[in-house]
């Protein structure tokens, strides 16, 4: 619009204004030259924000995201780099950036661990227990070599009844030995 109006001047108007046109064109230049857009980076897994991670642009200085995953990078660049120790590094051509980057964890994996749940003692100790227990009876034995019921610690009708088995255990033993008893009288 204002570089129409200086056309339709007069030439010795438009001399004029010649330096504010000027200007005017090197101001919009250098705003599209520091043009800067926004990119947020998250984790591939969890869709969180990732703080701290380094974007590098053009092996220049490189800035850090924030809480919310943010950075402020140029518009026009070559490659940028994203760098975080608990992420995998990525490195990418500016076509094939978006305006939100997601990185890969790195599983930080233990070799194989074994554990042993018992010595051989220990072992030894609950076969012979486990035998102990089918002797008795196979009621009583148990389920396994390491078998723990925990519901009968909470089963107070069981105790109960076990109690009164044992009692009726008892009183049959004494009827028992009582008509022998009265027999040899």
């Amino acid at each position: 619009m204002f570089v129409s109006f200086i056309l339709f001047l007069q030439p010795k108007q438009a001399n004029m204004y010649k330096p504010f046109l000027l200007l005017i064109v090197l101001i919009l230049l250098s705003h599209e030259a520091t043009a800067q857009r926004s990119i947020t980076v998250l984790d591939m897994d969890t869709d969180l924000p990732v703080k701290g991670v380094s974007v590098r642009v053009d092996q220049q200085r490189s800035v850090e995201t924030d809480h919310l995953g943010r950075a402020t990078i140029p518009v026009l660049f070559d490659s940028i780099a994203f760098s975080h120790v608990r992420y995998e590094r990525e490195r990418l051509a500016m076509v094939e950036l978006s305006d939100t980057m997601y990185l890969l964890p790195i599983e930080h994996m233990l070799p194989e661990v074994k554990v042993n749940a018992a010595s051989p003692e220990m072992l030894a100790a609950f076969k012979a227990w486990a035998q102990m227990g089918a002797m008795m009876g196979a009621a009583e034995a148990p389920r396994g070599i390491a078998s723990f019921d925990f519901a009968s610690l909470l089963d107070r009708r069981g105790r109960r009844d076990k109690k009164h088995l044992e009692r009726a255990k008892e009183i049959l033993k004494e009827w028992d030995k009582v008509p022998s008893e009265e027999g040899k009288k």
